[in-house]
């Protein structure tokens, strides 16, 4: 359901100022009718912000940039993994991991040795609006999880792996989490992270805290030149600015995608 307190809360925290929010709030009430989707309010409001010359737009469509990461899912591991470097973890993707029963493909570890934080995370990514990742996920997650931590507790047991070598069990999406999850992953342990979840250290705050862009917000991009990029894991904005190959590829635009990029992070 529509909720206008809830447009508000997103365009302030784009940045805009309230003078902008209530000019963009008040056009969009206008044009409401029975049965609008919540798509086009976003085109609504998202235009609105692009015309005011600044970097809202961009900061405004985060949630569906990231969407735009996909459809296989992978560049949004990079792009996960990218995110834990830049907040002082220690992370790879694709990692194989021998359980006592299979062997399992994680899709990104992220470890910080001097705090014994060795976490393997499954990253749920969804590339539609409106989806929930649920308890399905969380239940395969944790099944998972207990394979491969019973592998490396005979490990620790014959020595393989120092005494205090522990494995942390994390769910991350790109998307909200249900209520169950969360019940769930409290009752078990297990720490999950969802687009506005938990408060503070949601997957929202851990990329605007930082002005961590996925190179989808760039409004200067074209979608050729978007995968040109992310095939070369370029997937955070940051990145384009000292990049010979992203100088490269974007050739003759650099120059423009380099200032919007630039206006973008120094009005964080």
């Amino acid at each position: 359901m529509f909720s206008l307190k809830k447009l508000e809360e997103s365009l302030k925290r784009s940045g805009a100022g309230k003078k902008l929010v209530d000019q963009v709030v008040s056009q969009i009430r206008k044009k409401i009718k029975p049965g609008i989707s919540t798509s086009e309010i976003y085109r609504l409001a998202f235009q609105s912000l692009k015309s005011a010359g600044k970097p809202y737009a961009s900061r405004y469509s985060l949630k569906r940039a990231i969407m735009k990461l996909g459809p296989d899912g992978f560049p949004f591991e990079e792009y996960l993994a990218a995110l834990l470097r830049e907040h002082g973890y220690i992370a790879y993707t694709n990692q194989i991991f021998r359980g006592s029963c299979l062997t399992h493909e994680i899709d990104v570890v992220a470890e910080i040795p001097s705090e014994n934080i060795h976490a393997i995370i499954e990253a749920k990514f969804h590339s539609r609006p409106g989806r929930k990742t649920g308890s399905k996920d969380a239940l395969y997650t944790h099944a998972r999880f207990l394979d491969i931590n019973n592998a490396w507790s005979q490990k620790v047991k014959s020595g393989a792996k120092p005494k205090d070598a522990k494995l942390q069990n994390w769910l991350v999406t790109n998307t909200k989490v249900t209520t169950e999850v969360k019940k769930y992953a409290r009752c078990i342990g297990m720490t999950v992270i969802g687009w506005d979840y938990p408060s503070g250290r949601s997957l929202q705050d851990l990329i605007e805290n930082k002005g961590l862009y996925p190179i989808t917000v760039l409004i200067s991009l074209n979608g050729f030149q978007k995968k040109n990029l992310l095939r070369q894991d370029i997937v955070l904005c940051k990145d384009i600015l000292e990049n010979k190959i992203a100088k490269r590829i974007l050739d003759k635009n650099f120059n423009k995608i380099k200032n919007e990029v630039e206006i973008l992070l120094n009005e964080q």
